[in-house]
């Protein structure tokens, strides 16, 4: 692992934007390598400090462990820096969560994102430990940082704070941080001020950066940084309360009135003027014609302006 002191705080916690990356896929549903890769070099160079490949953003759950170890190691050959990478090996099988996790440690990124399995709703406290534990205990390298996802809409649930306890107990030096999926601020500020003094804690929502920020957290992973890196990086590395509102209009104007995947996906689409952004993975659905066109309208009421050089 890197000891960057530009990418690691005193948690040993990433800082900064990271960008919950959107998949292109081609008509098969397939994911468009060549693009994702384009895309994800065109988020780091306009304000993204680092990626995040494979969450529910990235529609994650919905591609096999092959076609994740895969698009990994093309972006390991076209020279994205492994340090700048954060994996989501979250996965409903726990022999696939291990596989990916030992992937991506062998390509020594970041860390890895990972949630509980999500086959089973309801699992005991015992049962989630024991599941990462597993993991965890199947990765022979030492030097490797964890970030546990407290992700309520894929998992049945919040991710219990004494699962997180336990976990830090049990690995102390490999748990660097929580990242809060629930867009519920409580959640967000109970579990910053349970666990600042052991990881760092980071919010997955655009609405609630600033005021996560203020509660010492170091950055943030957002989808939202697709269309508008330079925004929500100014947001957040500059406590710029101007970009944040930004950020936040975009999603209260345009994206919030449609599912939230395939609206991002769309917006992109109107910005590449290519419709192939529009395909998402079924069981999700592609805006159809009357929801695109509420976007574009809104869109333009919005003046929005992406400022960087797209793909």
């Amino acid at each position: 692992m890197s000891n960057d002191k530009n990418v690691f705080n005193l948690n040993n916690g990433f800082t900064d934007l990271w960008t919950s990356v959107l998949t292109p896929l081609n008509a098969d549903f397939s994911i468009d390598t060549n693009k994702y890769v384009i895309h994800v070099k065109t988020l780091l160079s306009n304000g993204s400090k680092g990626v995040c490949i494979f969450d529910q953003y990235g529609e994650g759950p919905s591609f096999s462990l092959q076609e994740r170890k895969a698009l990994l190691d093309e972006l390991i050959k076209a020279e994205i820096p492994s340090n700048s990478i954060l994996v989501c090996t979250t996965a409903a099988s726990i022999k696939d969560m291990t596989e990916l996790t030992q992937h991506a440690v062998a390509h020594k990124v970041i860390g890895c994102l990972m949630g509980t399995p999500f086959y089973y709703a309801k699992s005991s406290n015992q049962g989630l430990i024991d599941s990462y534990a597993h993991v965890i205990n199947a990765v022979l390298e030492k030097n490797w940082f964890i970030y546990l996802h407290n992700n309520p809409f894929v998992v049945s649930g919040t991710l219990p704070h004494a699962v997180i306890t336990e976990l830090l107990r049990l690995f102390p030096n490999h748990i660097s941080g929580v990242l809060d999926a629930s867009e519920n601020l409580t959640t967000s500020s109970e579990l910053v001020r349970s666990f600042f003094a052991n990881c760092m804690v980071y919010t997955q929502h655009e609405k609630d950066i600033m005021k996560v920020i203020e509660l010492k957290s170091a950055g943030a992973v957002s989808v939202v940084a697709n269309l508008l890196p330079k925004q929500v990086n100014k947001a957040i590395t500059k406590r710029s309360s101007a970009h944040a509102t930004l950020t936040n209009d975009l999603l209260d104007f345009v994206v919030d009135h449609h599912p939230k995947i395939p609206a991002c996906k769309a917006i992109l689409s109107l910005l590449h003027h290519n419709p192939q952004w529009l395909i998402v993975r079924p069981p999700l659905v592609q805006l159809g014609k009357d929801a695109l066109a509420d976007i574009s309208k809104n869109l333009k009421k919005f003046a929005f302006d992406h400022e960087m050089k797209l793909p």
